[in-house]
């Protein structure tokens, strides 16, 4: 009498193939992940400073540091929690940045001022422990400024 079917034996090496085969593929998404969340973040700062023109056109100043969200509702938060690093210098000049989970590419622009370290752009309220930490001289930081 002929039995078919598998052994124990090919079970378990066909679910090792297949765990390699996805633990593999995971690696390579968490990387295209952070590429992607970054490029949401650069995509979020410019539209919070089309938020920030079109307040500053009615008001002729940009909102105070602590009132960014409040007073422009519908605003972008990060990806990853935490609404994004606004600092206004005075009434019209301010600088936005996020911290980025890669190190900026050299393609892309972040504005530094003289005094940038003393600009912390970290996330506000972020639900990640430890929460993210940047200045706008940072290397994984992206920041822009109006005014100044």
């Amino acid at each position: 009498m002929k039995r078919s079917g598998f052994t124990l034996i090919e079970m378990l090496v066909v679910v090792a193939i297949i765990g390699l085969l996805s633990s593999t593929i995971l690696v390579g998404l968490s990387d295209a992940r952070r590429r992607a969340r970054d490029a949401r973040r650069i995509a979020d700062l410019r539209q919070i400073q089309n938020g920030l023109e079109t307040f500053y056109s009615s008001a002729r100043a940009y909102p105070k540091t602590d009132e960014l969200y409040t007073a422009i509702p519908e605003l972008p938060i990060d990806p990853q929690g935490g609404n994004y690093g606004y600092i206004r210098v005075n009434s019209n000049t301010y600088v936005l940045g996020t911290c980025l989970e890669n190190i900026r590419p050299a393609e892309i622009q972040s504005y530094a001022r003289p005094d940038a370290a003393n600009y912390d752009v970290s996330p506000q309220g972020s639900r990640l422990e430890p929460p993210p930490q940047c200045t706008c001289d940072a290397a994984n930081a992206y920041c822009v400024s109006v005014g100044s």
